[in-house]
């Protein structure tokens, strides 16, 4: 069987408004939501890593019943699910870009970052301008 991926690029929107007005140990927690919040979108066999900071990727296997539009609405459902719960004292929000590895045109790591993190960088902008 012959699979594609999606790596997702994704950079924490606040983080530095959240440690500023409440406190490190609060943003501390926030990154951990967002860590948990990814466990809980992603199988165990995709990989999510933290590249530092507030930044984090995740490459994950598509199939016709894991579509990336399925990936990308679970995530986003996840996320509406978290920020709905009460008594948060700050909404959890981030950035993202993707990148496509196709089984027929391969990509290498480097390169899909480069393109995520571009995609991830125009989404980030768009929601400035819309500010």
């Amino acid at each position: 069987m012959r699979l594609n991926a999606i790596l997702l690029y994704i950079d924490m929107d606040g983080l530095k408004i959240i440690n500023d007005t409440l406190g490190h140990a609060t943003g501390d927690r926030a990154l951990k939501d967002l860590a948990a919040l990814l466990r809980s979108t992603f199988r165990a066999s995709d990989i999510i890593t933290r590249l530092g900071g507030d930044e984090f990727v995740i490459l994950a296997l598509e199939s016709a019943e894991n579509p990336s539009s399925v990936i990308l609405q679970r995530l986003e459902d996840n996320l509406s699910q978290h920020n709905a719960q009460p008594n948060r004292g700050y909404t959890l929000s981030f950035s993202y870009g993707t990148a496509h590895h196709r089984w027929d045109n391969p990509s290498s790591l480097d390169i899909l970052l480069e393109e995520a993190d571009k995609n991830m960088y125009i989404q980030k902008q768009r929601k400035k301008a819309r500010i």
